[in-house]
């Protein structure tokens, strides 16, 4: 399996470039640009073998693909997985999160790791895998561990930011959905869930709506994902909920590049956003 890229990205100007790879259960994908030079964004999208454990696919793809491993301006790994929590910064403390972790998920990850909101006050953190992760700290120079939701919400608190009505922002993944809440760029309700079909999704999201108190005429439901299945879940909400959206990307991240369009939103996020 090899995986082409820009003949711009070279071992010697990579020190220009942002890499962020974004590791998910069935693969991985990854996206890189300049943040200096409009249109240099490229995106690729990886799936492994699912009768292989994860990590020996993991480390087969960044043997054949010595390019990952450059020196770059900043390395993002973006880690996607419902397993994690939000906890105030106030009362944070770095000794205390693998039990909050293992309080949380019956069966956590062995590596918990954090993020911190600075606009929000609040820790993201979450579980990685260790292997995965001593692999990845072992091979990359000096990576960014960021869970998928932490650039959501730097995103969306901005957006939220210059509307009166309540937000409701749903992500749909494969197998698994972001449901996230703002009201005028305060943060009510954030979390992952995972889903077998299309009913699953439709609870989550009116479940959240409703124990949020969220007003079906007045405040806004926008989604992600794919068209089919994003226009299936639309056509039942709409009984239930008048503003419906397919969510747009950042105006500004198409400077970056036409493949922008193919990343999914929390690299988009990750390009666009300061967190």
């Amino acid at each position: 399996m090899t995986i082409s890229i820009p003949d711009t990205l070279t071992a010697d100007n990579s020190g220009k470039y942002i890499m962020s790879i974004r590791l998910r259960s069935d693969g991985l994908s990854f996206s890189g640009y300049s943040p200096s030079v409009n249109e240099s964004f490229f995106y690729r999208n990886v799936e492994f073998d699912r009768t292989k454990p994860y990590i020996a696919s993991l480390k087969e793809f960044f043997f054949e693909h010595e390019f990952l491993t450059y020196s770059y301006k900043r390395t993002n790994l973006v880690c996607v997985t419902p397993q994690y929590t939000m906890v105030p910064e106030e009362v944070f403390t770095d000794k205390q999160k693998d039990e909050l972790l293992s309080f949380t998920f019956f069966s956590p990850e062995s590596k918990c790791l954090n993020n911190l909101l600075t606009r929000e006050a609040v820790e993201v953190v979450f579980g990685i895998d260790e292997d995965v992760y001593e692999f990845c700290s072992r091979s990359l120079i000096n990576p960014a561990f960021i869970h998928h939701i932490t650039p959501q919400l730097a995103l969306w608190k901005q957006q939220s930011r210059q509307l009166i009505p309540r937000q409701l922002y749903v992500v749909l993944h494969r197998r698994m959905m972001d449901v996230v809440c703002y009201a005028g760029g305060s943060l009510l309700f954030a979390n992952s869930f995972e889903y077998d079909k299309p009913d699953d999704i439709l609870y989550y999201i009116l479940y959240v709506w409703k124990q949020v108190g969220m007003d079906q005429e007045r405040d806004q439901l926008h989604m992600y994902g794919g068209a089919s299945l994003r226009n299936t879940i639309t056509a039942t909400l709409r009984n239930y909920i008048q503003y419906i959206s397919p969510a747009e990307i950042p105006s500004d991240a198409y400077l970056l590049g036409a493949e922008i369009v193919q990343a999914p939103l929390d690299l988009i996020a990750l390009s666009v956003c300061e967190l």
